[in-house]
């Protein structure tokens, strides 16, 4: 749970720099990906003209060549220089996470409440402007949805990504992030609440960005070229902004609760990895153990995220061990404190920290999500490619510590119960 709590941090604190790139940019006379840099490598292509093969929309081309300076050819040669910019934005966005994070989970509710209202609110607004977009029921109307008959694995995708949020490791992590202590009795409604926001607003996101590459698909009247992985959204919401009026406000304030999300996510994660640190030998100097993360971070994300071939490691980092390890760590938790721990005992320590017992339907989701998520993790993928390789070594690094706990744990038990059988 550690290493993955690690590795998401790790992941949202580079998306946080990315968007405060963006927001600074935006305050520009005009949005600077609205045309084509004349020094753009690889060629640039304008609006309403066909997208020669190799070349870049603009929003793509600015977010590539002048936010990531990102080398073209993969991680031949290194990861390539530092991009100072970026590191900047960087080491700023960690600063904030840190500040949030040394407030503690009590003032933590109040940035979940400012967070998700700020959220909707611009959801709502992008929706209702992107219907005004020409093209943008393109992406709709030439979907194949014969994908959701013809196999089961995104149903499967679906079904895990639900049952995390709804299990007893980060699901939970989540909902008691957002609870507030000063109103009592809404333990329920909170995670209610927490997981109709996580699909909703997901949901809403994914419908909106579908409507913005419609649109662009429109202009180019050809396939865009634009890459998938953790950038691609990114680059949507950059020409989506740039296509309404007023696109430098709306710019800013897409990228702003962009960086809001992301900052907090990685408050969360980081709170999640300092609550291990409890103990009462190192509890008065915890605050120690805050700055030491913090620095390695920054250290460890500058040398690698802000290279100009982080936007490899951070595709990597999603696509293995930062997604594919939540729903294992999920099945295994909700698997021993349901029926090794105890939920009786669960629900009595979380009775202790916040005054209020789980509700039933809770206590349900956190005994039927073991079963479910084993379900949904049958089949295992090939080993064909380099890449794949490396990411089932990374989940193996990441799994590695349940087996070892679970054999010393019986070591441990089984030495104590010969000492007492030897001195009775």
């Amino acid at each position: 749970m550690l290493a993955c709590c690690a590795l998401t941090a790790f992941v949202s604190g580079a998306v946080s720099a990315w968007c405060l790139a963006l927001l600074v940019h935006s305050a520009h006379a005009f949005l600077p990906w609205l045309h084509c840099a004349a020094t753009a490598q690889p060629a640039c292509a304008a609006r309403h003209r066909p997208l020669p093969e190799g070349s870049e929309t603009p929003a793509q081309s600015f977010f590539f060549n002048f936010i990531l300076n990102l080398k073209r050819d993969g991680l031949k040669g290194g990861l390539g220089s530092v991009v100072p910019e970026l590191a900047v934005y960087y080491v700023i966005s960690w600063l904030l996470i840190y500040f949030i994070a040394f407030k503690r989970i009590y003032s933590y509710s109040k940035l979940v409440l400012f967070k998700d209202v700020l959220t909707y609110f611009v959801l709502l607004v992008c929706m209702l402007g992107a219907t005004r977009l020409s093209g943008a029921a393109a992406m709709f109307n030439e979907c194949d949805w014969s994908v959701l008959l013809d196999g089961t694995q995104i149903w499967r995708d679906a079904l895990e990504y639900s049952l995390v949020q709804m299990s007893i490791s980060q699901g939970v992590l989540v909902m008691l992030g957002s609870y507030c202590p000063k109103a009592p009795h809404r333990l329920a409604t909170t995670a209610l609440l927490t997981f109709l926001v996580a699909k909703t607003s997901c949901m809403g996101s994914a419908l909106l960005l579908g409507a913005a590459h419609g649109a662009l698909r429109t202009d180019y009247d050809n396939d865009t070229n634009v890459w998938s992985g953790s950038s691609s959204s990114i680059i949507l919401w950059a020409d989506y902004v740039a296509r309404i009026p007023g696109s430098q406000f709306w710019s800013a304030l897409v990228f702003f609760t962009l960086f809001v999300l992301s900052v907090s996510t990685t408050a969360l994660m980081l709170q999640t990895i300092m609550s291990t640190f409890t103990g009462r030998s190192i509890r008065k100097i915890s605050w120690a153990f805050l700055v030491a993360i913090c620095v390695l971070f920054c250290f460890i994300g500058v040398m690698t995220i802000c290279t100009q071939g982080g936007l490899y490691i951070l595709n990597f980092l999603i696509s293995w061990p930062v997604s594919k390890v939540r729903a294992p760590i999920a099945a295994v938790v909700a698997l021993v404190i349901s029926y090794t721990y105890g939920q009786t005992t669960f629900c009595d320590e979380i009775y202790f920290a916040v005054g209020e017992y789980p509700c039933m339907f809770m206590r349900i989701s956190w005994a039927l999500t073991p079963l479910l998520l084993f379900v949904a993790l049958t089949g295992v993928g090939s080993l064909s490619t380099f890449e794949a390789t490396a990411g089932f070594v990374s989940l193996g690094l990441c799994l590695v510590a349940i087996p070892i706990f679970v054999i010393f744990y019986f070591v441990f038990r089984c030495r104590v119960r010969n000492i007492v059988d030897d001195a009775k």
